[in-house]
């Protein structure tokens, strides 16, 4: 593929067309101080030379203990999942058009999709999509496709760049986004669901554990949402379905989330995969592909791509998304984690992540000028906290103790102003909890 530079006048083109007047606006939001105003390889270097001069600027990264969670985890990846999707039929492989050559990369999402349905109990799962926040906008245009209505409800506490997608995916649509406020207890309310759903709701969106670490009664919601015929999707963290009820067994229809936790790295936010499930009467509305079991005329196991609704492979009106690609080998990777730690070790894993997060609130919230925002509420590796202290000074003494403190959700919701929402996963130690107490206390 040959390489054509741009002139000077589609430079300028471009630049116009974006509204800028030098390509160095883009990086505006970088600070002056982070950047690198030139690197010393000017002469020539040979690669060992190349290799120790990076290696010098690399040692100068300050490596932090995080505490921050609010989409994207610490967890600890086992070394399985990298020798196995390292491994070059996984690595270099793309779309699997032709099933006859591609029959590994095809068995591998159909195994991720058995184990998504079996860890959300529900009935049928795609290839997987390209990270929580666009499954979630995703499964509000399945329901609105699904039930021909126009409105679609969303809890607050909901992540809120998730709830930025949505609005997004249906900006030029027809349909009204309702918000359903999160209640002083973290959670929504019954009555508030009760209140707000109505003959034309497509859909009710709640997440659980929500936004701010609170476990929602998905159970209680669930049944007043089914009784008005509406569709419930449920946004969840699937390591929590470890130790909680899962999506099928309290009747949701559909169900997606954030597959990072599942043995992605954090890796500044990105790549990563969502995942969905559907009831079965869904199946054949889900976007992006679905990979089927079968055998062939001699008896043999193989594997097909049983639907492919993308406008690839149909004509584009009729496609149920445009832009839903799978990101298979995050995906793999979700595969692996769940295979590698079995049912047992994935609920004792899940059980850590629990019981470390308690501990952690239980330490925190004894501390002078620190004190629990939700009292008496069940969470899940997050939790929030209120302060009379400074936060941008405990943000600055964490970080010279070289500890990623909490997200500050001042700037986040009004009504969370002087909180800190602090996360704690199985990488955290008792002794790094300690460690954060401490500084806590003296800051």
């Amino acid at each position: 593929m040959d390489y054509t530079p741009q002139n000077q006048k589609d430079k300028k083109k471009m630049l116009e067309t974006i509204g800028i007047d030098d390509a160095n606006e883009l990086f505006d939001t970088i600070p002056k101080d982070l950047r690198a105003k030139k690197l010393n390889v000017s002469g020539g270097k040979t690669e060992q030379e190349l290799l120790n001069y990076f290696s010098e600027i690399a040692s100068e990264n300050k490596v932090l203990i995080s505490f921050r969670g609010a989409g994207i985890y610490d967890h600890y990846i086992p070394s399985l999942i990298g020798e196995v999707i390292g491994r070059s039929e996984f690595w270099t492989a793309y779309t699997p058009y032709q099933a006859e050559a591609s029959q590994g990369t095809l068995q591998s999402i159909f195994e991720y999709q058995s184990l998504i349905c079996a860890l959300t109990r529900l009935d049928t799962s795609n290839a997987s999509l390209y990270d929580g926040a666009t499954a979630t906008a995703e499964a509000a245009l399945l329901a609105l496709r699904a039930s021909r209505k126009n409105k679609i409800l969303i809890s607050q506490g909901l992540h809120p760049e998730y709830i930025q997608t949505v609005k997004t995916y249906l900006e030029n649509s027809k349909a009204e986004i309702v918000a359903l406020n999160v209640s002083e207890n973290g959670a929504i309310e019954k009555d508030a669901v009760e209140g707000s759903v109505d003959d034309d709701t497509a859909a009710v969106i709640i997440q659980s554990p929500n936004f701010f670490g609170v476990v929602e009664d998905m159970q209680a919601l669930s049944a007043v949402i089914k009784s008005r015929n509406s569709l419930f999707v449920a946004v969840v963290n699937p390591l929590s379905l470890g130790i909680f009820m899962p999506p099928g067994e309290y009747k949701a229809d559909i169900a997606v989330g954030e597959g990072q936790v599942l043995g992605s790295t954090m890796s500044a936010g990105g790549a990563t995969f969502g995942f969905m499930s559907v009831k079965k009467a869904l199946e054949w509305k889900m976007p992006g592909r679905i990979v089927g079991q079968t055998t062939d005329k001699n008896g043999n196991r193989g594997f097909v791509l049983t639907l492919q609704s993308r406008e690839q492979h149909i004509r584009r009106e009729k496609a149920t998304s445009n832009i839903c690609t799978s990101a298979s080998l995050n995906a793999l990777a979700g595969c692996v984690f769940l295979s590698g730690w079995g049912n047992d070790g994935f609920k004792n894993l899940a059980e850590i992540n629990l019981s470390k997060a308690r501990y952690a609130f239980n330490k925190i919230k004894s501390l002078e000028g620190f004190k629990s925002k939700f009292e008496n509420k069940v969470f899940f590796n997050e939790f929030v906290i209120e302060t009379s202290k400074n936060i941008k000074k405990i943000q600055n003494v964490l970080l010279k103790n070289s500890i990623l403190g909490p997200l500050n959700l001042s700037g986040i919701n009004e009504n969370f102003k002087n909180c800190l929402l602090f996360c704690v996963t199985e990488q955290r130690t008792k002794a790094e909890i300690d460690r954060l107490t401490e500084i806590l206390a003296e800051a």
